[in-house]
């Protein structure tokens, strides 16, 4: 059956309204983005700290991260779990570090870990 244009039983389509809705299907699936960072000496004077791996959390609670020098990667059950491939020496804590959501408040939500 064809339907006319001009039939009042159709709404117009609201392109506005559907490209909000796009936005909010991406906002909620997008993955999360982490930094692990390694602290050296925490809590004392020499105490430094340096991004050495990137990762993505996907909404099922895993995660893939790519260390930052040698480009090795990883695929994970959760992303607490990459702590255990850094900060092995003493005086060494790894920890990451979560960016926030685009509109959240602009701040990093840490875990240390």
């Amino acid at each position: 059956m064809t339907v006319s244009p001009q039939d009042p039983a159709l709404e117009p389509f609201d392109y506005e309204q559907f490209e909000q809705e796009v936005y909010e299907l991406v906002r909620d699936t997008a993955p999360r983005l982490f930094a692990v960072v390694v602290e050296y000496r925490a809590g004392t004077k020499d105490a430094d700290a340096a991004v050495v791996a990137w990762g993505l959390a996907d909404e099922v609670g895993g995660a893939e991260v790519i260390q930052m020098e040698s480009g090795c990667r990883w695929r994970l059950a959760a992303p607490d779990h990459i702590t255990r491939y850094f900060g092995r020496a003493e005086d060494c804590s790894p920890r990451l570090v979560w960016l926030a959501p685009p509109g959240v408040d602009g701040r990093v939500q840490d875990q240390v870990a």
